[in-house]
């Protein structure tokens, strides 16, 4: 027994060293005031922002039971705690450093989601940030996951801006020809025209055209199947202006084709996301599968037509791989095979500069 609490002492003494030693700002979020949508959907978005911030590993976030509890103590309740006045007291209470309250309201077609944060010690408001968004409510969610970013001061994910797509705010995205081993130069060219037309369906982002990419290359002296390292894809990038480059492989293993697609940012180099999936099967199977993953590769889930048709090839026979992708054991028809089944999106956050020390925000 002494030896146990011997152990449970030391454990104690180690996360409040780890704890001290932490010098990122603490931060609580109240949930914010809803004007013309339910407390429900309010405080489903609120969470959104919540899990977001976390993600953001630039501030030390209490959470929302924490919260809760020391509200119930003083007799309030969280959708009635709006004023500054309140949540500087609940901030005080819960002796952190900032607090961020906001108010997301309907108006119209539109909604509009305006967040705060203010320094508990003095009240001052360190940064303020704002979104509109027409369309459906579920296009909230992605609002708020990047006004989480934008309220601690970093640059939201491209991840985040290709999701929110919407006219003006499409990002720019070119596809060089997938790089073909074990199959053929043409094979390989018509592979990526279908997933370049699936992922312009997408109505996400804008696409470069093929014609304006090979002139691009010719310039250069190359043409796509020769620009196939990430050096020479952010180079290509640069010429054409575009945010986004895919590229990838498609190779031949025994009677499986495997496929590996890559998205980086040509400004930073750093991968969006990647996937590597495995296919065996009809053509027109794989077909699907690479018209799949043109939305997967962009964070989207595939239209449910395309799921119904994937269904249809695998004969029902899908089962979990185990090891990132999905893989569809079929006999092996036809005289094109690739690389292609759903996969788990790896998306690699952004490395997320720490907050300087209070009461100071970066601006």
């Amino acid at each position: 027994m002494k030896n146990n609490l011997t152990y449970i002492s030391l454990a104690f003494f180690m996360i409040a060293t780890v704890l001290a030693q932490d010098s990122r700002p603490t931060v609580a979020i109240l949930d914010f005031e809803g004007q013309g949508i339910s407390v429900q959907e309010v405080q489903t978005l609120t969470e959104r922002m919540r899990s977001e911030i976390g993600t953001t590993n630039a501030v030390r976030l209490i959470e929302r039971k924490a919260i809760e509890s020391i509200m119930a103590e003083q007799g309030l309740a969280q959708s009635g705690c709006v004023s500054d006045e309140c949540a500087a007291e609940v901030g005080q209470l819960l002796g952190v450093q900032f607090m961020v309250s906001g108010t997301i309201g309907k108006l119209g077609d539109s909604f509009t989601i305006d967040v705060k944060m203010f320094s508990v010690e003095t009240g001052a408001t360190e940064r303020s940030v704002n979104a509109t968004h027409e369309g459906d409510i579920a296009g909230l969610l992605t609002e708020m996951q990047i006004l989480a970013w934008e309220i601690v001061g970093l640059q939201p994910p491209g991840r985040l801006k290709l999701k929110r797509g919407g006219g003006q705010n499409k990002s720019t995205v070119a596809i060089l020809d997938f790089e073909g081993r074990g199959i053929s130069l043409m094979e390989a060219q018509t592979l990526t025209d279908r997933f370049t037309t699936a992922m312009s369906k997408t109505d996400r982002v804008q696409m470069v055209e093929r014609g304006v990419m090979s002139e691009v290359l010719e310039e250069q002296g190359m043409v796509g199947a020769e620009c196939s390292s990430q050096e020479c894809a952010a180079e290509v990038g640069a010429m054409l202006g575009v945010e986004f480059m895919v590229n990838g492989a498609i190779g031949k293993l025994g009677d499986a084709y495997t496929i590996d697609i890559k998205m980086f940012s040509v400004a930073t180099g750093a991968a969006e996301n990647m996937q590597s999936v495995t296919y065996e099967g009809k053509v027109e199977g794989m077909i699907v599968e690479i018209e799949i993953l043109a939305w997967t590769i962009l964070g989207l889930d595939a239209p449910k037509d395309l799921i119904k048709k994937r269904r249809k090839y695998a004969g029902g026979d899908m089962a979990d791989s185990g090891g990132g992708g999905i893989s569809i054991s079929l006999p092996l028809l036809g005289g094109l095979g690739l690389a292609a089944a759903a996969a788990f999106v790896l998306l690699q956050p952004e490395a997320a500069s720490a907050l300087p020390e209070p009461p100071a925000l970066p601006e």
